[in-house]
């Protein structure tokens, strides 16, 4: 009999004892609603953060152009960004309209997850593991962003429930879809391998002498060997060096806690006991409680998450060193399985259900709390550019921020920005931007995400300027410098004024009128 075949009879004492009603997919069409609440609120009242505008500007170029780019300016597979490219000229470029492919694949999640949790368990199972992709901060954070995590965790929970479907019944249909799934979440992220290899191996190792498996498995090999030359030039660029450069030790000890809780959530150390008493009372009750379908369900997806997280750890002793949380997304979905097989083991009854409600509980305070706390979120260019505003007609307007040695994002909402060329220019206005939110130890997520703290001066000696006004918006502090005449501004100018900073620490670029 296979891993996963189904004892009916204790579906039918499921059944009996009234666990689902009259149809579980009310249950997960009320689910993927909430999910959709959760998801969609306020998705669009926060400009985008720097990885987003690398999407934002990518999918303005022609299909040809972005894909031309990729290899210099991203480390992910181009699926995504193709689907980003159709998606924002329906439903627009803006921030709601981007990042709404996330979380419409977020919301999708909902659903698969059930179908995949009742297909290897029991749809008991089914029922928490999307109660829990549902309120999962980890999931609504990405589901909220422009990126491609939250379509490849959609694509991983599709490769598990195709993998479930192939490894109960190998039949050419069902190894196809699971081939299929495998290829795409691959195109999406690389790291989708942590899911695909264990689940290949696996079938492999049961079904060893079925032609459709063997044949599938070449397939999704075949495409990840034709993904490697886009990988190797995207390696070659070190735009994912800065992973390495956080220990090791730090990285691993994030893991966990932000698969609970996400990043950043306000009362975070309560929060995470509850969550951790919860999971390890899941274990427990699996242990002591679950039947013999739940314990091998779980054991199967706890199997696979393991087993992809020592594909990671190879990886890394391969010299590929970028595990941090959103690279090992995909882990998250079996591993929500083993705590979904115990609170919802048969014998559990109500101190399953509770424990379930529990942790939906925290994570919907969790990302609540997150969503409405703005030190808590990704960094806002917009009022920034709003506070600058346009040009003058006449003239060029110099803008030098502290710390930050790119056009992304401030260049999505000012028009015409470029570099200051060696030879200076004409300006009559110097802005000065500076950051004040605190950079945390390994710090990729929240308002201090990509910025590195600066001070602002209380005068910058460059001659023909005066100090004309200073705001404070968010986490950043504007200084407006004028002169009464244009004045030629160079480099040299700027850098012998700066005292708490170094010009090639800084940006200095120019905006001129559209």
């Amino acid at each position: 009999m296979s891993v996963v075949a189904l004892d009916e009879r204790a579906r039918g004492r499921d059944s009996r004892a009234g666990e689902l009603g009259a149809s579980p997919w009310v249950a997960v069409a009320s689910l993927t609603l909430l999910a959709a609440v959760l998801r969609f609120a306020r998705i669009g009242h926060q400009g985008f953060w720097f990885d987003e505008a690398n999407t934002a500007l990518l999918v303005h170029f022609s299909p040809g152009k972005m894909l031309g780019l990729l290899p210099q300016t991203e480390s992910t597979p181009p699926l995504y960004y193709c689907v980003a490219w159709v998606w924002a000229r329906i439903f627009g470029f803006g921030e709601t309209g981007l990042r709404s492919l996330s979380a419409v694949a977020g919301l999708l999640t909902v659903p698969v997850a059930y179908a995949a949790a009742a297909k290897l368990i029991s749809r008991r199972v089914g029922l928490i593991a999307a109660a829990l992709v549902t309120t999962s901060p980890l999931l609504i954070w990405y589901s909220q962003e422009a990126r491609s995590y939250e379509l490849v965790v959609l694509l991983g929970a599709i490769t598990l429930l195709t993998f479930a479907y192939a490894l109960d019944s190998p039949s050419p249909r069902s190894a196809a879809a699971w081939a299929i799934a495998c290829a795409l979440a691959l195109a999406t992220h690389y790291f989708a391998l942590l899911a695909v290899v264990p689940e290949a191996a696996w079938l492999l190792a049961v079904h060893r002498r079925r032609r459709s498996v063997e044949i599938a498995v070449g397939v999704i090999a075949l495409a990840g060997l034709a993904l490697i030359p886009l990988a190797i030039s995207q390696q070659g660029t070190g735009n994912s060096n800065w992973i390495a450069h956080i220990p090791l030790r730090i990285r691993l000890e994030q893991v966990t806690p932000q698969f609970l809780l996400g990043f950043g959530a306000p009362a975070g150390r309560w929060l995470r006991s509850i969550d951790a008493v919860v999971v390890i009372g899941a274990l427990a009750l699996l242990w002591w409680r679950g039947g013999r379908q739940e314990r091998r369900g779980a054991v199967l997806a706890g199997a696979l998450a393991v087993a992809g997280f020592v594909v990671m750890l190879v990886l890394l002793a391969a010299g590929v060193d970028d595990l941090i949380t959103r690279n090992i997304i995909v882990l998250w979905l079996p591993l929500a399985l083993v705590v979904s097989a115990g609170l919802g083991s048969t014998r559990a009854r109500r101190v399953g259900t509770v424990g379930a409600a529990v942790l939906c509980a925290t994570g919907i305070v969790a990302a609540v709390g997150v969503a409405a706390n703005r030190n808590l979120e990704r960094p806002d260019w917009r009022p920034v550019a709003r506070a600058i505003g346009p040009a003058p007609a006449h003239v060029e307007r110099a803008i030098l921020i502290q710390h930050y040695r790119t056009l992304l994002p401030l260049s999505l909402y000012l028009s015409h920005l470029r570099f200051m060329p060696r030879g200076g220019a004409v300006v009559d206005e110097l802005d000065v931007i500076s950051i004040r939110s605190p950079q945390q130890d390994a710090c990729w997520w929240g308002a201090a995400c990509n910025l590195i703290p600066s001070q602002i001066q209380s005068s910058y000696p460059i001659p023909g300027f005066r100090i004309a006004g200073e705001e404070r918006i968010l986490q950043f502090t504007l200084l407006r410098l004028r002169a009464a005449r244009p004045v030629h501004l160079t480099r040299q100018m700027v850098s012998r004024a700066l005292v708490n900073t170094e010009l090639r620490h800084d940006g200095l670029i120019l905006e001129r009128a559209g």
